[in-house]
């Protein structure tokens, strides 16, 4: 019985050994993803249809106050990984040979419901900060809040000020984005499969990124490409994205994180 505790104590503290993949990688995980989705497609699209009904229901709350479409873009980043967990779980299932059904992908939460909801806690204090940050700028850059932008959505690209705060928005959202990216590249993978610390799965997301920076600026090229796109579909082509997406993710987990 010592040696079994010994041998678990050992596992579930061991170091990661992180892999370098080459720059077409990403593909081949976008490919897995879809095989994956193909083989259980009924979880995924449950998880794609509730990301997509509250991304409607985050943005209905904003229709008549453009400037909180912020707050739209930063709950749904928030909702996209934490939907994504079910997702790993039902790879993590597939890759044993075991069935997969909606219900058993939510041991994802079950058994990391502190660790989820530090990691929540961490990636709300990025999009507090971004939405902080961008509004700081529009009132150092304007005197008062572009004419007509609490009301009507065409003033963000038919006048100075609208294009100034596009500019400021675009700007600090693709640093949010990139630091969401690099301390989340592996995390949640990484927590459905070990049961890890949230600081370990940061911390070896980083170093992922750092070590394979070809390889991920690809996959996280990819990962927007495909995320505006399900956008530009009315989001509903994100009930199918994001599962395949899901997938892929776990895929390059695995492959460039081995234990």
């Amino acid at each position: 019985m010592d040696k079994l505790l010994n041998s678990a104590s050992v596992t579930a503290s061991a170091e990661p050994i992180l892999q370098r993949v080459s720059r077409d990688r990403p593909f081949h995980w976008l490919s897995m993803g879809a095989r994956d989705f193909m083989k259980a497609p009924v979880p995924g699209l449950i998880y794609g249809l509730m990301v997509v009904l509250l991304g409607y229901a985050i943005l209905w709350g904003v229709r008549a106050e453009p400037f909180l479409v912020l707050t739209f873009l930063a709950g749904f980043l928030l909702l996209g990984p934490l939907a994504a967990m079910g997702i790993y779980e039902s790879s993590r299932l597939l890759e044993q040979g075991r069935s997969v059904s909606f219900m058993q992908t939510w041991r994802a939460w079950r058994d990391n419901p502190v660790v989820i909801g530090l990691y929540i806690a961490f990636l709300s204090v990025i999009m507090i900060a971004w939405i902080r940050f961008t509004s700081l700028m529009l009132a150092l850059f304007f005197d008062r809040l572009p004419a007509g932008l609490q009301t009507s959505w065409s003033s963000l690209f038919s006048t100075v000020e609208g294009l100034g705060f596009l500019g400021i928005f675009m700007t600090s959202g693709a640093l949010a984005a990139v630091l969401v990216f690099m301390t989340g590249a592996v995390t949640l993978p990484m927590i459905t499969d070990r049961r890890g610390e949230i600081i370990d799965g940061v911390v070896t997301s980083v170093r992922v990124v750092l070590q394979n920076p070809a390889a991920m600026a690809i996959w996280a090229g990819l990962l927007a490409a495909l995320t505006a796109f399900g956008f530009a579909t009315l989001m509903l082509g994100l009930m199918v994205i994001l599962p395949i997406l899901g997938h892929a993710t776990w895929h390059a987990y695995r492959e460039l994180v081995h234990w």
